[in-house]
């Protein structure tokens, strides 16, 4: 089973060590979530202005809402000051940020049944990141911005870590999904026919299932490697939230990370990877043991977010 750690006092060693191990760990009131929170709710305010960010799903279509991700989601990760909070909250809470590449931060919505929920506000199945091409070495950091509730959140699937389960993450590239980025529309709405790996079977109802809530202003880490999935939002409000993901230079380097015992997917996510001193790249040597070139004979197509 999974253990959760509460506002610990491990340093940033213990805290990778734990998460690999199968840990999650809960920060609350972090000043620099509280003011990541603000500056996203603001960015999300204007974006769907004049109607309330939690009950736009009421007064919009799906593809109204999708036009709205489609232009608001690329302008809130590729702002300047999204990737300066994720550096504010990593190094408050411990990771050096010379020793420690990031991923743009992406918002996620979750709309109520109904609403839009393929494509650009894509509603997760049970998955694994690693069934996506993250690294091993990856963990997450999520947050809400307004409170989230059992029926609008997010939950793990703590039998399965470290546990092989059968899935579909062999029929996925990460290159090739990432010429899927620019045709976006094209999944949003109607249905979402990208590959998605996920388990080969359901899971069985009575799967036992764990849904923490961070409060506004707190944080979740977990690995890349644990098994989750979006709850279907049965509320009546729209759900916000944020995450990204983080990678410590040594762990790549030295293999370290959580176990990934039934990974099939082809290349690495590591080139999305930025060192938060001075946005630099995981060195092409550093990336070349976790890759798999030429996937079917494609090339290597990046994701290449526009910071400063």
């Amino acid at each position: 089973m999974v253990n959760v750690a509460v506002d610990p006092s491990y340093d940033d060693e213990e805290c990778r060590r734990r998460l690999f191990a199968g840990e999650v760990i809960v920060y609350t009131g972090v000043p620099e979530v509280v003011a990541f929170v603000e500056f996203t709710r603001e960015l999300i305010a204007d974006a769907v202005a004049p109607d309330e960010p939690r009950g736009v799903h009421s007064s919009r279509t799906p593809d109204e809402l999708a036009d709205i991700l489609i232009e608001f989601k690329p302008r809130f990760i590729h702002h300047p000051e999204s990737i300066a909070h994720v550096r504010r909250i990593t190094s408050a809470l411990g990771a050096a940020p010379a020793d420690t590449h990031a991923d743009v931060p992406k918002l996620r919505t979750a709309f109520p049944e109904g609403g839009l929920s393929t494509g650009i506000a894509k509603a997760f199945q049970p998955h694994r990141d690693t069934w996506y091409a993250a690294p091993r070495q990856q963990i997450n950091w999520w947050l809400p911005v307004w409170p989230v509730a059992p029926n609008n959140a997010m939950e793990f699937y703590p039998r399965w870590f470290g546990r092989a389960i059968p899935n579909t993450s062999g029929a996925y590239n990460y290159y090739r999904a990432n010429l899927w980025r620019s045709r976006i529309k094209d999944f949003s709405g109607g249905v979402d026919a990208r590959v998605h790996p996920a388990p080969e079977n359901p899971l069985p109802e009575d799967e036992p299932r764990l849904c923490l809530l961070p409060p506004v202003g707190g944080i979740m880490l977990f690995a890349g490697d644990q098994l989750h999935a979006s709850i279907p939002n049965t509320s009546d409000v729209t759900r916000y939230s944020v995450d990204f993901r983080t990678v410590h230079i040594a762990d790549v380097r030295g293999g370290q990370g959580a176990p990934g015992v039934d990974v099939a997917c082809a290349g690495t996510a590591l080139r999305d990877f930025r060192r938060l001193s001075d946005l630099a790249r995981i060195s092409e040597a550093d990336v070349a043991p976790y890759d798999t070139y030429d996937y079917d004979g494609e090339g290597i197509t990046t994701f290449t977010p526009q910071l400063r």
